[in-house]
């Protein structure tokens, strides 16, 4: 396993490339995690005796700067970490966010986002 600059650790599998994670908070309340991750459209990890609610895992620089835009405007609480993922990964990643790329609509990006949240769900998990 990696550590974060911040000391969490996040599970993977090789140092292959370096990703933004986009954590809106952190819970001690399960139920409460899952709340706010429904409302922002995010997902629920357990780490360590917390639950933290991820709304975002991106690494390319316009997306990046498309989700902080989008935070910025609904006046959403966030904080970014910098992580490492697995290449098989990574592919993935690459592949919804060159869809993200490719599409001027917000609902498409946000529902490419969540399968990406998805997909990092079920990596970390497992």
């Amino acid at each position: 396993m990696d550590v974060s600059k911040d000391g969490e650790t996040i599970p993977v599998m090789s140092d292959s490339s370096s990703i933004k994670l986009f954590q809106t908070g952190s819970y001690a309340d399960l139920e409460e995690a899952e709340k706010e991750a429904s409302l922002k459209k995010g997902i629920t990890l357990k780490a360590e005796n917390n639950y933290h609610v991820y709304i975002g895992i991106l690494k390319n620089p316009i997306n990046i700067e498309r989700m902080i835009s989008y935070l910025d405007e609904k006046n959403i609480y966030y904080y970014i970490k910098d992580i490492n993922l697995d290449p098989v990964f990574l592919e993935v990643l690459n592949k919804y966010e060159d869809l993200m790329l490719s599409s001027n609509s917000s609902v498409a990006f946000f529902q490419l986002n969540k399968k990406i949240l998805e997909r990092y769900k079920i990596l970390y998990e497992s």
